[in-house]
């Protein structure tokens, strides 16, 4: 079918669905402020590049903010995705190890801390596409997370295949500090910091965080007994930022910023039928970031930035000579939005990055050192053409150093019923190259220079409402077909890297928010993928290492005093080739009390009914998970606000 015809038929797909369901009333005027429900008046930065009401965008956007992550007492970024309608993350179970997310079932997803890119050229250190969530800024630094499920190509480049995560961080506009201290299972321990102030015309964050787990514990899918990791399986990790922010004028600003993330601890892999064999993990990130932004015409904001990024990671795997890993970047991005007319307006930009990655070639890789550069300019253009009607397109031309030039497309169709609904079709362009460790990775210590480019397109409709003032619902389907896809192929422990000829993805994402009363909410969410790779052009085969039903059930009471949320999460129709069980189910729960004006005390409980199961495929040679996830656990501690 060409693409004109699925575009024709994509929109009226999604003007029957509006057309059923077009009894919704009007949205409130006053914001959500402390959940995650669909809030129409809400507005979003990440999918169109510039400040859009997430009811005129063409996306499937979640938002996460502030108030909601604190009343979730979520630990790190990974823990708050996991409550993101359409995002699975990929827990390998223990500190230690890497935490991905997948978006719309893939995992090449573009991770992004105030529009910086974060993802590492070099890929993450176990193969995955994505980002390794552990990296990121503190939750109590963040302001909101705008989470856009497909539609990321052509306006951000090659990661944004599944979609785009950007993290929004707090900017000082009052005098305020935080400290908190927790403890649990597991010799659990964390202690946080936050101090924000504001003089005139200058702001400072400083926020310091820590956070220990002396040993693991998991629950064996066929003793059924609860076990701790053999060995060693502590784990550390700390983080400090720092922000300064000076008001030039009234429409100019200058931001400078410093993170640094360092985690160590060791992991047992069970996968191996060598007694003894671990990981012993240190990890080390240095960011450092300035960034000028102006405002023209009250309406028309720019920026110009550019960053500095350092990775570390030794891999002591078996032996005493780590697989060390090294990573720099320095980049640059400069973007301006400039209005046309009352109903017209673009944005323009460019950006480049230079990195060196070097890999010292133990542990299966070739050695390497290589430098990986790419220079990109992009347009978007936001149309009102008839009231109630939008279009966003977009254009990006990248150069990458050794994947050559590209050009790719996008465009976004969106039809507003109300303030309170909108049905959408977006369709975007996909070019990723190999990252260094694709290239150079290989079980024989033989480069894979010929990997070509990954190339194709996605595809999303969906439809959004509020019911009677009480009820959101969110439904969309997304697709996509990529040719050469990167593939990390497992042969009886042996990892290759190839390209695959077709790879086909299909899902669904149906997300309900319910308000009960003033103090009671249901939220719901169920999402259907299926991914299938035809190799060597000889018929499609189902890509067993993704669990194709995930389901999330929600409940939360809120008061003046109280806040509480339970969540079920469970995963249906898992392959046992990579899963021992094809289904699971787990809870979880999170509490604060508001003892004082200053004092909140919280507890938190993890796999409440203590399930055997694994967020990640692998099946070792007990028949039980490589990558168990944790057994039954809590956390309880305070904080104290000033």
């Amino acid at each position: 079918m060409k693409k004109s015809e699925m575009l024709r038929n994509a929109v009226l797909l999604s003007l029957l669905v509006g057309a059923t369901t077009g009894f919704s009333m009007a949205a409130q005027a006053e914001e959500v402020a402390d959940s995650m429900e669909f809030a129409m008046d809400e507005y979003v930065v990440t999918a169109s590049r510039t400040q859009t009401a997430k009811v005129d965008t063409p996306a499937n956007v979640t938002v996460i903010d502030a108030e909601k992550i604190e009343s979730g007492r979520y630990q790190d970024v990974s823990e708050v995705l996991k409550d993101v309608p359409g995002a699975q993350v990929i827990d390998n179970g223990s500190g230690a190890t890497v935490k991905s997310v997948i978006l719309n079932g893939d995992d090449r997803v573009l991770v992004m801390v105030d529009g910086r890119r974060m993802n590492l050229d070099m890929g993450t250190t176990n193969g995955n596409s994505g980002f390794d969530m552990r990296f990121l800024p503190d939750v109590s630094l963040i302001e909101r997370i705008e989470v856009v499920k497909g539609h990321g190509g052509a306006l951000y480049g090659s990661d944004a295949v599944g979609g785009v995560i950007n993290i929004i961080t707090k900017k000082a506009d009052r005098s305020f500090g935080k400290i908190g201290m927790g403890f649990g299972s597991g010799q659990y321990r964390d202690m946080k910091a936050i101090y924000s102030f504001k003089e005139g015309k200058t702001g400072v964050d400083v926020a310091a965080s820590k956070e220990k787990q002396g040993y693991y514990k998991y629950k064996d899918v066929v003793t059924k007994s609860t076990n701790r990791w053999p060995g060693s399986s502590k784990y550390e990790n700390e983080n400090v930022a720092l922000t300064v922010r000076q008001d030039i004028t009234d429409t100019k600003n200058l931001e400078v910023g410093f993170q640094h993330s360092k985690t160590d601890g060791t992991s047992y892999a069970f996968m191996s039928n060598t007694p003894g064999y671990v990981h012993n993990m240190n990890l080390k990130s240095d960011r450092f970031h300035a960034k000028y932004a102006w405002t023209v015409n009250d309406t028309d904001d720019g920026y110009f930035q550019i960053y500095h990024n350092e990775f570390e990671s030794d891999d002591y795997c078996l032996s005493d000579v780590p697989s060390n890993l090294n990573e720099k970047t320095i980049g640059m991005d400069v973007q301006q939005k400039v209005t046309l007319s009352d109903n017209n307006s673009i944005v323009v930009g460019s950006s480049y990055r230079h990195t060196k990655a070097k890999n010292s070639g133990t542990y299966g890789m070739a050695p390497y050192e290589d430098n990986v550069d790419n220079v990109a300019v992009f347009v978007s253009d936001i149309w009102e053409f008839a009231p109630s009607w939008s279009l966003n397109t977009g254009a990006r031309y990248d150069h990458h150093s050794e994947a050559g030039g590209e050009t790719t497309l996008s465009a976004g169709l969106n039809k507003k019923f109300d303030e309170n609904s909108h049905a959408y079709v977006n369709w975007g362009q996909v070019f990723r190259a190999p990252t260094t460790e694709d290239v150079y990775y290989a079980g024989n210590g033989v480069s894979s220079k010929d990997l070509e480019a990954e190339t194709g397109d996605t595809w999303t409709i969906g439809y959004g409402t509020k019911i009677a003032d009480k009820t959101d619902v969110n439904i969309s389907y997304f697709q996509s077909d990529i040719d050469d896809a990167i593939d990390w192929y497992n042969d009886k422990g042996d990892y290759t890297v190839r390209n695959v000829s077709e790879q086909k993805k299909r899902g669904v994402e149906l997300s309900v928010n319910h308000e009960i009363d003033d103090n009671w909410d249901l939220n719901a969410s169920y999402t259907y993928v299926r991914v299938r790779n035809s190799y060597n052009n000889s018929g499609f085969v189902r890509e067993t290492n993704y669990i194709p039903n995930i389901y999330r059930l929600g409940v939360r009471y809120h008061d003046e005093k109280w806040n509480a949320d339970v969540t079920m999460r469970a995963g249906t129709g898992a392959d046992k080739t990579s899963f021992v069980d094809n289904s699971y189910v787990t809870v979880d729960m999170a509490v604060n009390y508001k003892a004082t004006t200053a004092w909140t005390l919280y507890a938190k409980g993890y796999n409440l009914f203590n399930r055997a199961y694994a967020e990640r495929g692998g099946v070792n040679y007990l028949g039980t998970y490589d990558y168990p996830a944790q057994s039954r656990r809590f956390i309880v501690g305070a904080e104290y606000s000033f």
